[in-house]
């Protein structure tokens, strides 16, 4: 029976009988109408282990930057982390946006464009017998060519006695292998692995493996994995677990904490690696008739040279954050960059946000402008400089160049730790970036709270 979640404008199907997870967009989508079928998609292809998703295009896709953002961030980072390879997209309407996301998935999966379902799947199923096959070769490897041999057969092969233990049989194995060790010709390489195969077989270790998976696999399955895997995986991850179990009812509360506080004024998120005392911002607020000011606070550490992790806790905390919509984002020096695509375009506010502004925190404060590309090139520069290795860096020049206005920057330490805002970086000065939030709607609101905090900092 096909697994079927099935909404207005999305369908998505797992198709046992092909093992492919078919995801038909029937109209134009948004937000949750949007995510949340595609998470349950992306969720398919973990439990079921699918290598393959058919995306059918019935209808033209509408999606408003912030789900485009959204894909590109987490949509397709986890497709990829559970598995999945190749990405059809069919493509029975000509519409230009199927070649835009053949374009922009290629570099991420195995991506095809055909007409229909059928075609589809036949392209898939050759691509998987391509996969399969492999490079054709003249030669049966040494473990295929013993395949057959017994244990008692392997031990008079390497000159034992059908009673050795496994001290002789370790001994007899480097002797027989130690001409070979360390040759990179053919034939050393073939004798060698040809050795190595019989010393597999008389060891036991061949016979343990094929019983281990006989018990493993007439063992009960519980949502795609047998229950040994299970075991392992709590037994490996519980940390991970007890942190999803705390993120994800840190996201809930953050959430429902904003959602139900209909008669909160304003919504600020602060995020970078600082401390944060919110007395002094919100009391600002409150004498600027602002009610009940919602301040959330998620410590973020971006890859750094100081030696300090980066925090799951903290950037799923800013991801249930960043979901409630706030007007203003308020980031340190070292986040805003890498956290660039959070951020509007503050360019049509930044007149009035001066206007509003006193003399003195007019010649405190300084403009950002940072472009797409640029944004890229610094993600890029960080996990490089830091050691870490991703295989999905960005190509910046595939990235528009031109700058926009993305904050409006407080760089004197004292006026920063005035406002209850200090840096946790061992040798980073305090800096301060505020914006308006890429979800923000309310420009009159944005304006008002970046002038009233930027002015009470200076007063």
């Amino acid at each position: 029976m096909n697994e079927v979640f099935d909404s207005e404008n999305i369908k998505v199907e797992y198709r046992k009988d092909d093992n492919i997870v078919l995801v038909v967009l029937k109209g134009k989508v948004i937000r949750d109408d949007f995510r949340t079928p595609m998470m349950h998609a992306a969720d398919m292809v973990l439990r079921h282990s699918c290598k393959v998703m058919c995306v059918d295009f019935n209808a033209d896709l509408e999606l408003n930057e912030n789900d485009i953002n959204w894909s590109k961030k987490v949509l397709l980072s986890n497709l990829r982390k559970n598995g999945l390879e190749t990405l059809i997209l069919i493509d029975s309407c000509k519409l230009e946006i199927v070649q835009q996301c053949a374009d922009f998935c290629r570099d991420r999966f195995n991506t095809k464009v055909c007409g229909n379902y059928d075609e589809g799947r036949e392209l898939a199923e050759t691509d998987h017998a391509v996969s399969s096959e492999g490079p054709a070769t003249e030669e049966v490897s040494a473990d295929d060519k013993y395949s057959s041999m017994t244990r008692e057969e392997a031990l008079k092969f390497m000159g034992l006695e059908a009673d050795a233990d496994i001290k002789a049989i370790d001994d007899r194995f480097w002797q027989m292998s130690k001409h070979y060790r360390g040759k990179d010709d053919p034939e050393s390489v073939k004798k060698e692995d040809e050795i190595s195969a019989i010393y597999d077989i008389a060891s036991g270790r061949r016979d343990r493996r094929i019983k281990e998976k006989i018990r493993h696999e007439s063992e009960p399955m519980y949502f795609g994995r047998y229950k040994s895997d299970w075991k392992n995986i709590i037994h490996y991850n519980w940390k991970s677990f007890l942190l999803g179990v705390v993120v994800a009812v840190s996201a809930i509360l953050v959430i429902i904490a904003v959602a139900t506080n209909t008669r909160s004024g304003c919504s600020i998120v602060v995020f970078g690696h600082m401390y944060l005392d919110d007395t002094y911002m919100r009391e600002a607020l409150v004498a600027e008739g602002i009610k009940r000011p919602y301040i959330g606070m998620a410590d973020i550490v971006v890859p750094n040279d100081q030696n300090i992790p980066m925090q799951e806790y903290g950037n799923e905390t800013f991801n249930a954050m960043f979901y409630t919509n706030p007007d203003v984002l308020i980031s340190d020096n070292e986040s805003y960059g890498y956290y660039f695509s959070t951020f509007k375009d503050l360019g049509p506010l930044y007149n009035r946000i001066m206007e509003g502004l006193s003399d003195e925190a007019k010649a405190g404060t300084e403009p950002i402008y940072v472009s797409e590309r640029q944004a890229v090139e610094y993600t890029n520069r960080l996990y490089l400089e830091n050691g870490i290795e991703d295989d999905e860096l960005d190509d910046p020049a595939r990235y528009p160049d031109e700058p926009v206005l993305i904050g409006i920057r407080i760089m004197d330490e004292d006026i920063c730790t005035g406002l209850g805002i200090e840096a946790k970086w061992m040798s980073r000065k305090t800096t301060l970036v505020f914006g308006q939030c890429m979800n923000s709607t309310n420009d009159d609101q944005t304006v008002k709270v970046i002038t009233t905090i930027i002015n009470a900092a200076f007063a």
